[in-house]
């Protein structure tokens, strides 16, 4: 594993050690330590480096550092890295090196930090994208898994309303005209909010059947009004098995407990079936789309009796990214059984997402726009009709991963709801938004 991920990253500290030399003049000891490098003569390249040692230091160490690392002397590879990272702390390309050689002596944590501090010196796009992908590469071999994430929102559910906080109507049992005080479901939220999650994911024994894992993750959000506060807790298992020649399955168990207001609100018990299909094009093998069909089911308990149970199926496809844009459509069907007549219903979804891909730009912008329709199986007691919702939402999602504080960066989100009801007070208007920092990797 050690050694395939060295020989991935081979470009990048190819990259940082010819930066770094260029950065003294190339005299002929130099010129030819950089060709040694390039045409694999490590034992050659170590001993100019031993030669540059008095008159360049730092590409010296630099040299070394590369050298040992292909010929898997770690500690030695370690040693040179430190020098000289001392004497350039502001480059980037010392603690890629020194990454390298802390994951091939078996300490992968203290590499990714290394290489999160790497994201946060370099200056330049394509380094940042290597470096990126060997601290992928890293995380994804350890069998313990730590993220998380903290944003404010400045004023969560913003301008949030519904048209109406009464509701006037004729009582279906007793003919008479009634008023019917109402408070929306999403009240409006003024002020700021601190929002908050981490996960913790820990990769299990590998079975005959695939591999499997288990995640425990918490959020919480907490505004000036404590009757806004909320917080989660959820505790998943996932079992992806043995793929197949064009798709891989997956098998998820999961339990999540909502509090809300110092009142425990629900608990969510969840299996869900996913199968990703590979659909590549014969003519171009290089293009692929992807297909996700998604199959579950939920049994949710709360403590006002409004039980139900929920079985949900979806289907989304991504055609293949272009060098402008990548497209994806999904379409959903959600039934929910219960006994309260205000929450069994069916809903119909779809959605179209939008990811523009900006050449010259590093930020990363995602757009989704769905439209869905809900009925209510049953009439209510208090309204002389089933309620009948329509409901369009867009999101926004914008990122910079070459923006990173330790491994965290920015982002932005934004929500516009407008959900019409033929039954006025279940109309809703709202602005949602979201600042803060999440795991960049």
């Amino acid at each position: 594993m050690t050694f395939s991920i060295l020989r991935r990253c081979c470009v990048v500290t190819i990259f940082a050690t010819v930066v770094c030399m260029l950065s003294s003049p190339l005299l002929a000891d130099l010129t030819t330590a950089r060709i040694a490098l390039q045409t694999r003569q490590f034992e050659l390249a170590l001993a100019q480096a031993e030669d540059l040692a008095a008159t360049h230091p730092f590409d010296s160490a630099m040299i070394a550092a590369r050298a040992h690392v292909e010929l898997r002397q770690f500690q030695d590879a370690r040693t040179a890295a430190t020098r000289a990272q001392r004497l350039a702390p502001k480059l980037a390309g010392p603690r890629i090196l020194k990454a390298l050689a802390l994951h091939g002596l078996g300490q992968p944590r203290r590499a990714m930090f290394h290489l999160r501090r790497a994201v946060d010196l370099s200056t330049q796009r394509n380094e940042r994208l290597m470096v990126t992908r060997l601290l992928q590469q890293i995380q994804a071999g350890l069998a313990v898994k730590i993220s998380g994430g903290l944003g404010i929102a400045p004023s969560s559910n913003i301008n949030k309303i519904s048209y109406s906080t009464t509701h006037t109507s004729i009582n279906p049992l007793t003919g008479t005209l009634q008023t019917i005080p109402w408070t929306a479901s999403e009240p409006q939220r003024s002020g700021s909010g601190l929002r908050l999650w981490s996960g913790l994911s820990y990769t299990l024994p590998k079975t005959q059947f695939g591999t499997q894992s288990t995640s425990l993750n918490l959020s919480a959000d907490v505004y000036n009004e404590p009757r806004f506060n909320r917080s989660s807790l959820s505790f998943n298992h996932r079992l992806t098995l043995t793929p197949a020649a064009q798709h891989q399955t997956t098998l998820t168990q999961a339990f999540t407990a909502v509090h809300q207001f110092n009142a425990l609100e629900s608990h969510i018990f969840s299996s869900t079936w996913s199968r990703r299909y590979a659909l590549r094009d014969p003519q171009n093998p290089r293009q692929t789309a992807l297909r996700d069909w998604n199959l579950g089911a939920d049994i949710i308990t709360r403590p006002d009796g409004k039980d139900s149970r929920v079985l949900k199926t979806s289907l989304r496809h991504y055609w293949p990214a272009s060098a402008s844009h990548q497209f994806n459509l999904g379409l959903g069907y959600t039934n929910r059984f219960s006994d309260a007549v205000d929450v069994g219903n069916q809903e119909l979804k779809i959605d179209l997402g939008w990811r523009p891909i900006f050449q010259a730009s590093p930020y990363i912008l995602n757009v989704n726009v769905s439209l869905s329709y809900a009925k209510w199986k049953e009439l209510e007691i208090t309204f002389p009709e089933k309620r009948r919702v329509h409901e369009r939402k867009i999101s926004l999602n914008l990122s910079n991963p070459n923006v990173s504080y330790f491994g965290l960066t920015p982002s932005l989100n934004y929500t516009f709801l407008d959900r019409d009801a033929n039954i006025e007070m279940f109309r809703v208007r709202s602005h949602d938004m979201f600042i803060g920092l999440t795991n960049a990797f």
